[in-house]
């Protein structure tokens, strides 16, 4: 899971523009991407079409990406002009907007999609919104699509060894602190994960959410109430005492450091 080349973090997010113009290849994940996926809105049928029929750079095997997927790409990029209005996609990218996943289409009529304006992160509001929901008949959100030489993987994606979970699609590894640091403020969070050793730490926002969305896998992460918030390292320049928090199914907000949220450790 690639994380945003400012944050000193394992896997910095590397691109490569050069090679097949108008394609960005994700150095970290092997995914192609189109650069300039476009402002047109479309249902979430027609964003799995316009992927689907896309024939570009000689390659006919685009689609729409899974959030997992298109999350990855989620950044906090700063912005010199306006220090509050950082823009949340790397430069290599020409997107903006909101995008339809392949996730989490519920029996609602309701489907996944990330919001690269993180709506409200720019404004002193509470809400920090980066997954969201739409009714996937209306033409909401765009189709950001992507290739890979390998398809979605579709095998179990969680391994456990004792206290570790290996999550085998995103090649990170989480760990439960004890009982008792479960609910923390954000600097005692910070310390629970570290007095674990062997480099845990508090996840980014797009590590947490690669778990979250569309839900959290309960037999593989014990004991974690339906509605509690998780803390993140990923900060919100407009708040410069708060970190984004996100819980089960993908709702995000803002939390300043004296609050008390779930900590959930990663290495």
């Amino acid at each position: 899971m690639p994380n945003s080349a400012s944050l000193g973090l394992p896997n910095p997010a590397n691109y490569d523009t050069e090679t097949t113009p108008g394609v960005v290849h994700d150095l970290v994940t092997g995914l192609d991407w189109l650069q300039a996926p476009g402002t047109e809105l479309y249902t979430h049928a027609d964003a799995l079409i316009r992927c689907s029929e896309l024939s570009f750079a000689g390659e006919e095997d685009w689609r729409v990406p899974t959030f997992i997927e298109l999350v990855s790409l989620f950044d906090v990029v700063p912005n010199e002009a306006d220090p509050l209005a950082p823009s949340y996609i790397a430069p290599a990218f020409r997107a903006e907007g909101r995008f339809w996943t392949t996730t989490a289409i519920s029996s609602s009529g309701l489907g996944r999609m990330l919001d690269f304006t993180a709506d409200g992160c720019g404004t002193s509001a509470g809400v920090c919104s980066i997954g969201v929901v739409g009714k996937a008949v209306e033409a909401l959100g765009g189709a950001f699509c992507v290739r890979s030489e390998k398809q979605p993987a579709t095998s179990a994606r969680y391994q456990v060894r004792g206290d570790l979970m290996m999550d085998l699609r995103t090649g990170l590894t989480w760990q439960d602190v004890p009982g008792a640091g479960q609910t923390a403020g954000y600097a005692d969070a910070v310390s629970a994960c570290s007095a674990l050793g062997d480099g845990a730490r508090l996840p980014s926002i797009t590590e947490l959410l690669s778990i979250l969305v569309p839900i959290l896998d309960k037999k593989v992460f014990l004991n974690w109430p339906s509605d509690a918030f998780a803390w993140s390292s990923s900060t919100i320049p407009v708040k410069p005492d708060a970190h984004w928090v996100g819980a089960i199914g993908g709702a995000t907000r803002a939390e300043l450091s004296t609050s008390r949220n779930r900590v959930q450790c990663v290495r």
